[in-house]
């Protein structure tokens, strides 16, 4: 009779040696698909290279670029818009309106303010004409479009982890209050704050990757590419980019449900160690009042 508890208890933990219930992936033709489409965009995101420009279409890309950097009309407009701020800033008082001679010096001064940026924004529109004609003039799938828009990606994925981190301080600093002292409500917060950090990591690069699809649409728009070209680029630069969110995202997803299968065993173990416990001390007891 001692040998009975020892035994269905040996027979539970050969059941949950498995890993049953767990989502796996089964194989068949969509799961190939998904695995090959993950795998050749994780190669375009960190191997492609692009197409090498013509030595023509390189030349005048950074003869245009240069005028588009140093422009001294831009930069001239710039210290104007500085100025006519600093020449505001000395009369915008409190109560301007009613005192002189601020109500008069007041809108003249606004008025140059919005002369200058007026000039400026001009300005800026014809530099951004030329760093797009120069872009143009290359191509979006030359090395330039390659590893602008690898460079665009990485600033976006950044953003999401950074706001996701964000959130997981504040997540981290409130979510053990009031939690409990039994080591059963303890393993439930820990996989509350878990879950809650794998939310914030998913929303986070999920909204850095609609992030990037628009700044993909205004760089399809800045080389000048065809429709064709533009659906066919934007399907591959957002694969890859898709590729990279799943791979992080999908990592962590296993890493905490390993991490809860572990807990949940380690619990269900003690439990059941905890009963046979019991039952032992039920039959020795039960044994000792016969006798």
């Amino acid at each position: 009779m001692n040998r009975e508890p020892d035994h269905r208890l040996r027979r539970r933990r050969d059941q949950d040696d498995g890993m049953v219930g767990l989502p796996l992936p089964r194989p068949g033709p969509k799961t190939v698909f998904a695995f090959s489409w993950w795998v050749v965009g994780l190669y375009v995101l960190f191997f492609a290279k692009g197409l090498t420009p013509s030595p023509e279409s390189e030349q005048k890309y950074s003869e245009l670029m240069q005028q588009a950097v140093f422009s001294n009309e831009a930069r001239e407009m710039e210290e104007h818009v500085r100025s006519a701020m600093r020449h505001l800033d000395k009369v915008h008082v409190w109560g301007w309106r009613w005192r002189e001679p601020y109500a008069s010096l007041v809108p003249e001064r606004m008025a140059e303010l919005e002369m200058a940026q007026r000039n400026l924004e001009q300005a800026l529109a014809e530099r951004n004409a030329l760093i797009s004609e120069a872009k143009g003039a290359v191509g979006i799938w030359s090395t330039h479009g390659v590893e602008d828009v690898r460079d665009r990606f990485w600033k976006a994925y950044q953003s999401g982890k950074d706001f996701a981190q964000r959130m997981s301080w504040w997540d981290t600093a409130f979510v053990f209050m009031g939690r409990g002292s039994r080591d059963e409500e303890a393993a439930l917060t820990l996989l509350r704050w878990v879950g809650q950090i794998m939310m914030n990591f998913t929303v986070g690069l999920l909204s850095a990757l609609v992030s990037f699809g628009f700044s993909l649409v205004g760089m399809i728009w800045e080389y000048k590419t065809s429709l064709f070209g533009g659906l066919l680029f934007f399907t591959v630069a957002f694969s890859a980019a898709a590729s990279m969110v799943a791979a992080f995202i999908g990592g962590m997803v296993a890493s905490a449900v390993g991490g809860v299968y572990l807990i949940d065993k380690q619990v269900r173990n003690a439990r059941l160690e905890g009963r046979a416990g019991d039952q032992r001390r039920y039959v020795r007891n039960r044994e000792y009042h016969y006798d």
